[in-house]
């Protein structure tokens, strides 16, 4: 099908003399095609093709209220929520080509990851998630997330503050989840886990997170400063519970006043769901089963370890801040170099 203004052209150019080979050469035509138009009194139409994998009314309108719930909604979770509730049956790259023209792509950095074997890294980190319900109150949530290095198998603990002793019984839980310890632990320069720098750029670690680390028999690591991408893993585990977690929790029914139980449930079922079953792009294994074979070389967290850290940890009003004695927890401590600690896993 050619404009009305070709159309035009190759039959002003044909009175004036122009062959239809010449025509052809001039416009990147068949010959065929500038025969065709030369005969037709009007510019020819085709009739619209059928589009099998267009999206219904019903269909754009769920897409839409989506994305004004969940901006960052990752595209594959549409694509499946289409399929199971309104039985739309086309690819996810068709139905990609539609939602680019409701939500433009969005320019992400490249992240370099490491790999590790097995058994070998776990990452940890604490993500907020902004104002969420928990009983009567709504309380800025936040969830402790670990994930195993070399099969990227996650486990999410929440939480209602970011103390140390939160963190210490979160990480605990979620390394629990996880199946067990690996050699070494790798965190931030959050203030849960450190508590100043050298001269030279050393992490300066808090007692008590090496204290923990001791016990377990695992080697803390902290990330150089401002390379909060040397744990990439984790950091790419957060924007998918950001992307990923959220809208797919926003779509689920909530206990009239849920507790924190309420969400670590819900977060192991996402896993279980949605993680564990699917391809990873970098391993090209299966989350679940990769993380089956990793399982195997984990260390199992003594009992009396968990016992003791979980009891300690205090009860917190939720309307209640951290108090100047937890604010000032830390300040005056002996410096511990990282590298002091890599013969714990010896």
């Amino acid at each position: 099908m050619q404009s009305g203004e070709t159309h035009v052209e190759l039959k002003a150019l044909r009175h004036h003399g122009w062959s239809v080979s010449d025509l052809a050469r001039e416009y990147g035509l068949s010959r065929d095609t500038v025969r065709r138009e030369l005969a037709s009194e009007h510019p020819r139409s085709y009739p619209e093709r059928a589009k099998p994998t267009a999206l219904t009314e019903a269909q754009l309108v769920h897409i839409e209220r989506r994305l004004v719930v969940c901006p960052n909604i990752r595209g594959t979770d549409l694509h499946a929520e289409l399929r199971n509730e309104y039985g739309y049956d086309g690819s996810y790259p068709a139905f990609q080509r539609h939602l680019r023209l409701i939500r433009p792509a969005q320019v992400i950095d490249p992240e370099i990851r490491f790999e590790t074997g097995a058994g070998l890294q776990t990452q940890v980190d604490w993500a907020k998630l902004g104002l969420w319900r928990l009983g009567e109150q709504m309380v800025e949530l936040s969830a402790m997330v670990a994930i195993l290095g070399c099969s990227r198998a996650p486990a999410i603990r929440f939480a209602a503050d970011q103390t140390r002793a939160t963190s210490l019984e979160r990480v605990l839980r979620c390394l629990v989840d996880l199946g067990g310890l690996t050699r070494e632990c790798l965190s931030d320069r959050d203030p849960a886990f450190c508590i100043g720098a050298t001269s030279d750029g050393s992490a300066i670690l808090a007692p008590e997170w090496v204290d923990l680390c001791t016990v377990l028999g695992v080697v803390p690591r902290a990330c150089r400063p401002y390379r909060a991408k040397t744990k990439g893993k984790v950091e790419r585990m957060i924007r998918e519970l950001k992307e990923s977690f959220l809208p797919w929790l926003s779509h689920q029914l909530l206990p009239p006043r849920p507790a924190l139980a309420d969400y670590d449930a819900l977060a192991r079922r996402w896993i279980q769901e949605v993680v564990l079953k699917r391809r990873h792009r970098t391993t090209k294994r299966v989350v679940g089963e990769a993380w089956l074979d990793e399982r195997l070389q984990l260390r199992a967290i003594p009992e009396r370890v968990l016992a003791k850290y979980t009891a300690q940890l205090p009860v917190v009003p939720l309307a209640m801040a951290a108090d100047r004695g937890q604010r000032r927890l830390g300040d005056v401590v002996q410096l511990r170099m990282l590298s002091d600690y890599d013969q714990v896993a010896r």
